[in-house]
């Protein structure tokens, strides 16, 4: 897949810290997709919670829902990391200072 063709961009800061955005509107399409795919969880925790709050199986939904939740948003961030063009902030920033650096050297 081209870089122009990528739905997504992923913006590095460093190590760790990313930012994904949508680049067009597959992206968007693609992300809120994404963000309705768990609806059904939640309004089905949701009235779970508001029945039986005080179940002895509450801790344990609990504990699937979290699970589930977590594997959801990681899952997100794999599958738009897979189809985003990558900015590196830091190597950027190399770029500037060593452009900067030559230009002073004249």
């Amino acid at each position: 897949m081209r870089n122009e063709d990528k739905p997504f961009i992923l913006t590095k800061y460093g190590w760790g810290g990313f930012n994904i955005e949508p680049r067009n509107a597959r992206g968007w399409r693609l992300m809120l997709t994404w963000l309705a795919l768990p609806l059904p969880l939640i309004g089905g925790f949701a009235l779970f919670a508001e029945k039986q709050p005080d179940s002895p199986a509450f801790a344990a939904v609990l504990a699937v829902f979290i699970l589930c939740m977590s594997l959801w948003g990681i899952g997100g961030i794999i599958l738009m990391r897979a189809r985003a063009e990558v900015v590196d902030v830091e190597q950027l920033l190399r770029l500037k200072r060593e452009q900067e650096r030559k230009r002073r050297g004249r």
